[in-house]
């Protein structure tokens, strides 16, 4: 599956935009396809309504406005987006940042429970409540947004397997995270803080990870299955 980007403006301002683009998506191994826009008519006609596009980009003069699909819902009746500004010329670093601010403002996760077991019992608990995940021996904990601690027998692995892979990753050995839980990321992308203020480490693949995860999750598709 490939992302549709629709790039709107000068020929000279589409190109930065592009080369930009692709040079991010290209290194972390994110499928897009770039549709150049020169006019408004064309835009009306082709982008608009066409609910296939994953990030729109339009700029002029100073700016780069962009509106962003976040996720489309279970049942395909509406979608969710983000929309905000950038500085011309576009950078790789601007666009990474401000693609996670975008999920910050959309809200919290659409939907989606984990079921969480212990001895006989289970537990089910809205994806929006979980912060982060750690491994601890042969235990899996789960931290919520109450302070609350809920332990598993279980492994990563399989705790991942039941999560909704378009918002959670891991982003480092022994941590799985929900993106939408993230406040900032360290200047050299190695920690990230979340709303809980607890500071979680982030590996090389761990970033690569919530590139992706920023860059593709919509509701429904495997944002990891690249």
């Amino acid at each position: 599956m490939k992302n549709k980007i629709a790039l709107l403006g000068g020929a000279k301002r589409r190109r930065q935009m592009e080369d930009v683009l692709s040079g991010c998506l290209k290194a972390y191994d994110i499928p897009f396809e770039i549709h150049h826009v020169p006019n408004s008519q064309k835009f009306m006609h082709e982008v608009l309504f066409n609910n296939d596009f994953r990030l729109i980009m339009e700029s002029s003069k100073k700016t780069i406005t962009y509106m962003l699909k976040i996720y489309t819902n279970f049942d395909q009746q509406y979608s969710r987006y983000a929309a905000g500004t950038l500085k011309y010329p576009l950078t790789r670093a601007e666009f990474i940042k401000n693609m996670l601010e975008a999920f910050k403002l959309s809200g919290t996760c659409p939907y989606g429970v984990y079921a969480a077991k212990n001895g006989k019992m289970s537990r089910l608990i809205p994806h929006e409540d979980i912060q982060f995940i750690h491994k601890e021996k042969n235990k899996s904990v789960i931290h919520m947004h109450s302070k609350e601690e809920i332990k598993e027998v279980t492994t990563q692995a399989k705790v991942l397997k039941k999560l909704d892979a378009s918002y959670f990753f891991k982003c480092h050995q022994g941590y799985v995270v929900n993106f939408f839980n993230i406040e900032e990321i360290s200047d050299d992308y190695k920690f990230l803080l979340l709303k809980s203020g607890d500071i979680i480490p982030m590996s090389k693949l761990g970033f690569k990870q919530l590139v992706k995860a920023i860059s593709l999750s919509i509701a429904g598709v495997d944002a990891f299955d690249y």
